[in-house]
């Protein structure tokens, strides 16, 4: 279409936004997340087309799947405001998974080359073979994870499961990268902030049960803070966790 590069980034931005919208039945969130991370700014000129795209793949996803959020949750409520250190205790326990997070996917990135010398169809072989065997310990790592998500944003799992599925989603979302894999960090930095989130929320109801709230609500605070850690976006991850 012989488009410039400032039309090309917002048709770019257009795409990302219908794609989240649709994907996490998220339309706010979709429009934030394509200007914050993709576009890097707020002009009208943009916003407009964005926010068609994202209402276009938001209708079409409900017509499709229906129109509910990705996960059904209580109503959680703070048990008192001298909890608010603990949640700052959680954004930097969290940032800190991020960082190791984000360092294994660097891993991956210079651990491919030396996979592409072996032939292309045995490439994504190698690396299902790996994640396979631990799946069979742990089948919550595998794909998406909306289910394991959705339990430990519901307070279902124990600390040690929380803890193991932290370390073994970020091998096997590295894994999956370095094996040449077709897929994302977007969900994977959800999974992982929600198991971190839980873990930290079994901890502190360990040393003061009478000031923690409920595990899942650490849970829902640990996603969103892994997550904007991990794609730099804080405000379109704040709306994102709300959304869905």
């Amino acid at each position: 279409l012989k488009l410039t590069p400032a039309v090309a980034r917002t048709l770019l931005g257009c795409g990302v936004a219908a794609a989240v919208s649709a994907s996490f039945n998220a339309p706010i969130a979709g429009v934030f997340f394509a200007h914050e991370v993709i576009i890097g700014h707020y002009a009208l000129h943009t916003f407009t087309p964005v926010v068609i795209a994202a209402i276009a793949g938001t209708l079409i996803s409900r017509a499709y799947l229906g129109e509910f959020p990705a996960f059904v949750l209580p109503d959680y409520v703070i048990s008192t405001y001298w909890e608010f250190p603990a949640f700052f205790f959680l954004g930097i326990f969290a940032a800190l998974v991020a960082v190791v997070f984000m360092a294994s996917l660097d891993w991956a990135d210079k651990f491919r080359p030396d996979v592409k010398k072996y032939p292309r169809w045995i490439q994504p072989a190698i690396g299902g073979l790996i994640i396979g065997i631990l799946a069979l310990g742990f089948p919550q790592i595998l794909s998406v994870g909306y289910e394991a998500t959705s339990n430990a944003l519901n307070g279902r799992y124990e600390l040690w499961l929380l803890l193991c599925l932290v370390l073994l989603k970020i091998g096997a979302t590295s894994i999956s990268m370095a094996s040449g894999f077709g897929g994302g960090i977007f969900s994977p930095s959800l999974f992982i902030g929600a198991m971190t989130g839980g873990a930290v929320g079994l901890l502190l109801g360990m040393i003061s049960p009478e000031l923690a709230s409920d595990t899942g609500l650490y849970a829902i605070i640990g996603m969103g803070a892994v997550a904007s850690s991990v794609l730099g976006a804080p405000i379109s991850t704040t709306l994102i966790v709300f959304e869905i």
